[in-house]
């Protein structure tokens, strides 16, 4: 009964048709680096956006991209209804034997309620850093608390040393 089931499920995987993927008219596929590679390797999957109006094509006003030998890269896109983002980066030696890719970048768009919303952001060692008017921020530490950490940081416990030992 096993082996029916192993054989079904790889018939099934072996004439699947993703053809749909990659060729409805409904949706695109779309990668920051028009679906092509920065590198020999693709970063990751495309992703799929749905759009909310069959038959709607929105125009792209601006594009670029330019992958250096180096490792660096840079792109840029506008579109008609108002989106724009950019992003450059580049290797960057972070402590290690191995460099890792650090970038900087904005993107903007209208939300749907009609708020214009724009986030820049790094992304580095010290993880994706976005910014942003619309983003929540923490309270302020309240004064009492902020008095004792400093009391705190003025005056370190010193070890304590136990004669026995």
């Amino acid at each position: 009964m096993l082996g029916l089931i192993f054989s079904f499920t790889l018939f099934l995987s072996v004439f699947a048709d993703v053809r749909d993927l990659y060729q409805n008219q409904d949706s695109r596929l779309l990668s920051p680096f028009g679906n092509r590679p920065p590198f020999a390797v693709n970063p990751g999957p495309a992703i799929k956006f749905e759009t909310h109006h069959p038959g709607q094509e929105i125009a792209i006003l601006r594009q670029e991209q330019s992958v250096e030998p180096d490792g660096s890269y840079k792109w840029a896109y506008e579109t008609a209804n108002g989106i724009a983002a950019q992003e450059q980066g580049g290797l960057k030696q972070q402590g290690s034997a191995e460099p890792s890719i650090a970038a900087q970048g904005s993107f903007s768009y209208t939300s749907p309620e009609g708020q214009p919303i724009s986030v820049s952001y790094v992304a580095d060692e010290n993880g994706f850093q976005p910014q942003g008017a619309h983003l929540p921020t923490p309270p302020p530490i309240p004064p009492a608390i902020l008095r004792a950490l400093e009391w705190i940081a003025a005056h370190p416990e010193e070890p304590k040393i136990n004669p026995r030992f």
